[in-house]
């Protein structure tokens, strides 16, 4: 029952989920991102779109051009407009309504591997304990869950059970999945209107 419900849930959230290509010097290195709500723009990680443009693919395999229009390196957020593509945005969420132990999971590339889901459980919403208070790591908020990321999952949801992105995937940092908070994305869009 639980996992017909979470196959339905991701299945729904996969079409807004693209895939980041970010062409440098050192080759091509990917990650994942997420058509956000109805802004028309994708979100992913500031690591994931270094230089001022990418390339979007889409479910499909369709690509296309995409401008970098923000970037906030301190929370690992960058922001890319597709002019060529209309995607369905992904229905934001407040990890901050959910309880620890509840059901959460991640869409994204690992590996390579299109679309793949990884589920686990929620751990906490906010600061990292002490022993964490590494420059940005310890004085920023994280969704934190047992969630399992892999290089092609950094830009992508982790989503609850109902496939309300909840977060933007980042890291694993002690075997701890982390994402940047939905509430962070949206005040990084509010700066673009």
């Amino acid at each position: 029952m639980i996992a017909s419900f979470l196959s339905a849930a991701a299945a729904q959230l996969r079409p807004s989920v693209v895939g980041i290509l970010d062409g440098t010097d050192r080759g091509e290195s990917g990650g994942a991102g997420i058509a956000w709500g109805k802004s028309g723009l994708i979100v992913t990680n500031a690591h994931v779109a270094t230089g001022p443009d990418v390339t979007v693919v889409v479910a499909d395999g369709r690509r296309a051009r995409g401008e970098v229009v923000a970037r906030n390196t301190r929370r690992d957020l960058a922001v890319v407009r597709v002019r060529e593509l209309a995607l369905p945005g992904a229905p934001p969420g407040d990890p901050a309504r959910l309880r620890p132990g509840s059901l959460v999971f991640a869409v994204g590339h690992p590996f390579g591997v299109r679309h793949a889901v990884s589920a686990g459980v929620l751990q906490a919403v906010g600061r990292l304990p002490r022993g964490f208070a590494m420059s940005r790591l310890g004085a920023a908020e994280w969704v934190q869950a047992d969630v399992r990321l892999a290089p092609g999952n950094s830009g992508g949801p982790l989503a609850d059970a109902t496939g309300h992105v909840i977060g933007v995937a980042a890291m694993i940092v002690g075997g701890l999945a982390l994402a940047v908070p939905a509430g962070d994305v949206n005040a990084l869009l509010a700066t673009l209107q």
